[in-house]
């Protein structure tokens, strides 16, 4: 239960400058291992990771997060939230896989059973690459020779990408180093020899989910129960438990705007009473950012008129672009065979579009640099139809995939963000069985 302290009624626009601040935004004080520590929800998958660092960094560079990944192992990438891929602090990762064991030991295992892998299989792989004992890091190729020596059945690509997916979450191994900035074909190292110091284990989750919640509210909130689910994977039972633990910390946060009151962290009550500060600049977020994933409602971050453009019906979220916690148009970019910058803003933010112009000139030379690109196009360009209209991964090419310049002869190019999608949602989380549906929240008393 949260605390019933008044507090006056907080402006949406109040909330979005305060997660600009605060969320989209790395203080001069924090590290880089601080500041992915401050804020969980960094997808791991490339180029995600690096664009949504850089973002709330520019200065930024490749070499320091593969410095945190690979040699400080400060750092490192691991299945969380919603099952999907994100980048944690080696430190805190127990935690996380403490509380998210069940769902990391279930998810993708249908999947795995229908190629022939069940519980037993994935067990004695388990227990074949701990065996091994191998020293550097190996490729899937190369260990799935250890497990499969005798292989006579040939694994399609997909279900041994899901193999080594689990033997990730269940804490056998860990990813290590990649292809290149946009690669996702990583190497793999056994868990306790890449981090010796850190033991993982699934038993008594409770405190570990009451830390997860508190987590997420320090850095999402104030928020919905639905919200917390939406991040968590948590069912209402555990969220109300959760916040029932939190009773000295949690307080409730009137919202105009917002039916019910939102729930926050007490120590959030000043920091949103405070005045305003420079005015921070336009950012450039990627696909599956922290800040269009944060919440369940999306008019935390946009206008109800324009979310068919940024979000699919399974709340995939395209790469947007953000002035002041506010998204206000979005964008694509085209690496091969032409490189084309393309944008749009949205008509409420035309005023902006001069700005946005000068910003994207920025962005682009940094893409430039990132891609080795001679040269980019940057293209305004109008509107086509929703997301949902274009089916399957179009939240990867919001803005359309035909490059529309030449008509005549039009063609498709290549995305850096379709290299991998496995963070891809197929269906909407929210029907998840195991979650809080729609309408279903429950009230805090």
């Amino acid at each position: 239960m949260a605390s019933r302290m008044v507090l006056e009624r907080v402006a949406l626009k109040t909330l979005q400058r305060f997660h600009h601040e605060t969320l989209n935004t790395f203080s001069d004080q924090e590290t880089l291992v601080d500041a992915v520590q401050n804020r969980p929800g960094i997808f791991g998958a490339n180029p995600v990771s690096f664009l949504s660092i850089r973002a709330r960094r520019p200065g930024v560079r490749i070499s320091d997060l593969e410095e945190a990944l690979l040699n400080d192992r400060s750092l490192l990438r691991a299945g969380a939230f919603r099952g999907s891929l994100f980048v944690l602090s080696a430190v805190d990762y127990p935690i996380y896989y403490r509380s998210l064991y069940h769902l990391l030991q279930t998810q993708g295992m249908e999947t795995l059973r229908k190629a022939g892998i069940d519980e037993r299989q994935l067990f004695r792989c388990s227990y074949l690459l701990k065996e091994s004992q191998f020293e550097l890091p190996r490729t899937m190729e190369q260990l799935t020779e250890v497990i499969f020596p005798a292989l006579k059945k040939k694994y399609e690509p997909e279900v041994l990408r899901l193999l080594f997916r689990k033997l990730c979450d269940v804490g056998v191994l860990v990813r290590t180093s990649n292809k290149g900035w946009r690669g996702n074909d990583f190497a793999y190292a056994l868990f306790e020899k890449w981090l010796p110091d850190i033991n993982l284990s699934g038993e008594n989750p409770e405190s570990a989910r009451t830390e997860i919640v508190r987590r997420y509210l320090r850095c999402y909130g104030p928020a919905s129960l639905e919200d917390i689910a939406w991040w968590t994977g948590f069912g209402s039972t555990q969220i109300q438990r959760s916040i029932g633990h939190l009773r000295r910390e949690a307080v409730r946060f009137p919202v105009e705007g917002f039916r019910e009151d939102l729930v926050g962290l007490r120590e959030c009550v000043e920091l949103l009473r405070k005045p305003e500060q420079a005015r921070a600049p336009i950012q450039f977020l990627p696909p599956w950012d922290p800040f269009t994933f944060g919440w369940a409602n999306k008019r935390r971050v946009i206008e109800k008129e324009w979310q068919p453009w940024v979000y699919d019906n399974a709340c995939n979220a395209a790469s947007t672009i953000v002035e002041s916690g506010r998204v206000v148009g979005i964008w694509q970019f085209r690496d091969v065979p032409t490189n084309m910058f393309e944008f749009h803003v949205f008509a409420p933010y035309a005023a902006k579009r001069r700005e946005i112009f000068h910003a994207a000139e920025e962005f682009v030379t940094e893409l430039a640099e990132l891609s080795s690109a001679p040269s980019i196009q940057l293209f305004e360009r109008e509107l086509g139809r929703t997301l949902a209209e274009r089916g399957r991964s179009a939240f990867m090419w919001p803005l359309g995939k035909e490059i529309l310049k030449d008509t005549s002869n039009t063609r498709v190019a290549s995305s850096p963000m379709e290299r991998r999608t496995s963070n891809t949602f197929r269906n909407r989380y929210l029907d998840a069985e195991h979650l809080v549906r729609p309408g279903a929240e429950a009230t805090l008393s």
